[in-house]
């Protein structure tokens, strides 16, 4: 169930979930996917707010290690802040560091690795509000492009401090209960609120990107990392193997191990073999058909007590559960 986007006094709306594609999917218009790559039952909660059409709030928490990937919707800008700073994540190859931000432009591609519990916020605001706003209080500026920004990575605490601030104000008083927008001046004050602080990061890193790109380096083996992902994700029901996976990127085996291990704390074969067990439990939950056997065989997994315990050790019930249990949910 979709909040309305164009609803004139929008409710905050605060939605529980224990299953990761439902989770996924609130993040309405990104086309997202999760895998959980951790183990353990997933809980998850989202909390979405459409100030109007052309802002809207989302705040999330996942209790596992998850492998997201995006893709921003045109026309749109997503700004994106961790919301408790002892949380990691990895975005687009690159770590995230405490007190960061990121601007991601239209039609971009957001690809990360989180970690359990970690409360992130997106807010996305579309070019036409920004592009007003940025005209309208910064009257030297030329005419705003949405070219003009790439992907951004802001790690200056002071820089971010203002919308984190704001942010945590919002949902606290979510949380509590305080805060409706029912009011039309309490909306005006919300959107006002958070489109002049967002202004003037844009303005700040303006004077910044004449000298020098807005990407952050990308080192040699989060570039290694990010090409191991796309030859996984291309291939996970193909018979893959690390020996394959290391001889199509040309690199050694203790090479990758280190590189996985670097940045999602696991290896390769467990990272391949956790994206094969989701599949399998997306089509499970789908009901398609075959033996539980027929559809772990599609995958590349072979021997059913293996896969009946991986399965449970990362999902926390067995598969015949989840098949038992569809009828039901």
């Amino acid at each position: 169930m979709d909040y309305p986007i164009c609803a004139k006094n929008p409710l905050i709306r605060k939605l529980h979930h224990r299953d990761i594609d439902e989770q996924a999917a609130r993040l309405t218009g990104y086309d997202q996917s999760y895998q959980q790559i951790s183990r353990g039952s997933f809980r998850g909660t989202f909390t979405t707010c459409d100030v109007d059409p052309e802002l809207s709030l989302f705040f999330e928490k996942t209790n596992q290690v998850l492998y997201q990937n995006a893709l921003v919707p045109r026309d749109y800008y997503a700004i994106g802040l961790l919301m408790n700073t002892d949380r990691t994540l990895v975005l687009n190859c690159e770590p995230f560091p405490k007190g960061a931000a990121f601007i991601l432009p239209p039609g971009s591609e957001m690809e990360g690795i989180s970690s359990p519990d970690m409360k992130i916020c997106i807010v996305h605001v579309s070019c036409d509000l920004l592009k007003r706003a940025l005209q309208h209080q910064y009257r030297e500026l030329d005419l705003f492009s949405p070219d003009y920004l790439p992907y951004i990575l802001i790690q200056n605490e002071k820089e971010t401090r203002p919308l984190v601030s704001i942010l945590e104000d919002f949902h606290s008083g979510a949380d509590k209960a305080h805060l409706s927008l029912e009011s039309t001046n309490q909306l005006a004050a919300l959107k006002n609120a958070l489109i002049e602080t967002i202004c003037s990061v844009f303005i700040t890193r303006k004077d910044q990107s004449r000298t020098k790109s807005g990407i952050t380096t990308i080192t040699r083996h989060h570039r290694l990392f990010h090409d191991a992902l796309d030859i996984i994700k291309d291939n996970i029901c193909e018979e893959l193997t690390v020996g394959k996976l290391c001889e199509e990127l040309t690199t050694s085996r203790r090479t990758l191990e280190y590189v996985f291990n670097e940045n999602i704390k696991m290896s390769p074969a467990r990272y391949i073999r956790a994206l094969r067990l989701n599949n399998i439990r997306r089509e499970i939950m789908l009901r398609e058909p075959g033996t539980l056997g027929d559809i772990a065989a599609k995958w590349g997994i072979w021997h059913l007590g293996r896969f009946a315990r991986d399965y449970h050790q990362l999902f926390g019930e067995l598969p015949s559960v989840t098949k038992g249990g569809i009828g039901r949910r």
